[in-house]
């Protein structure tokens, strides 16, 4: 009786079983090595949002004028008398746009609140890889409200 020779190689089965796993594995993985501008610019947003409530906050509390300052070249940002600062992405591109008088230089400068609740008024405009987003304070009434990303 003739020998048949033994295959070496791989099933078809075996071949899409193997594919099947790669996608699967592709897909998990991909997401949390990519990091979307958009997510990065809305974390950014909120980061500023929050830093303007704090010092909205602040000012209401203990009753006297309080700003949320702004290095557009370092990217930093800080409430007024205080050392801790919040940094934002280095990728980031800043625009202030604020009274003159709480501008500290051409590209340091800041939105103050009063004990009212009510403010100098002003927008941060942050832009990401061709995404731009806005954080908005009315003069007002101090009430600050963060555009969402538009392309």
């Amino acid at each position: 009786m003739p020998r048949v020779a033994e295959s070496t190689g791989f099933t078809l089965l075996e071949t899409l079983i193997a594919l099947a796993l790669v996608a699967v594995l592709l897909a998990v993985a991909t997401p949390a090595l990519i990091r979307p501008a958009g997510v990065e610019l809305r974390t950014a947003a909120h980061t500023v949002a929050t830093g303007l409530r704090q010092a909205r906050l602040q000012a209401m509390r203990r009753q006297r004028p309080t700003a949320l300052q702004v290095d557009l070249d370092s990217r930093t940002l800080w409430l007024e008398g205080e050392k801790k600062t919040r940094q934002l992405d280095r990728e980031l591109e800043l625009e202030l746009l604020t009274a003159r008088r709480e501008m500290l230089d051409e590209r340091r400068g800041g939105i103050r609140f009063y004990p009212d609740g009510s403010s100098t008024g002003g927008s941060l405009t942050l832009n990401l890889e061709g995404l731009t987003t806005r954080v908005d304070v009315e003069w007002l009434t101090g009430r600050i409200r963060v555009r969402e990303p538009a392309s």
